[in-house]
């Protein structure tokens, strides 16, 4: 006869380590000066453009993606005289 095939027991309290996620990296922060230094590679205008799109912002450092959206929101204004 054949002998019927033993499974071992599922142990609960035995688990696996879970991979731990990695952390989001912090995007870099940059200061107005270098922003503005760099406006034409990093936003596509000049840089008095930069200047005057964070001359209402509080902050001193910004990160890319913020200032490029202060910068975007900043030229898209309309313009009234």
């Amino acid at each position: 006869m054949a002998r019927a095939k033993q499974t071992k027991p599922a142990n609960p309290e035995r688990s696996e380590p879970e991979a731990a996620a990695p952390a989001p990296a912090e995007a870099p922060v940059y200061s107005r000066q270098e922003l503005q230094a760099n406006a034409e590679a990093l936003f596509g205008c000049k840089p008095e453009a930069v200047a005057g799109a964070l001359l209402g912002h509080a902050g001193d450092y910004l990160t890319i993606d913020e200032a490029a959206a202060i910068v975007r929101t900043f030229l898209k204004r309309k313009v009234t005289a």
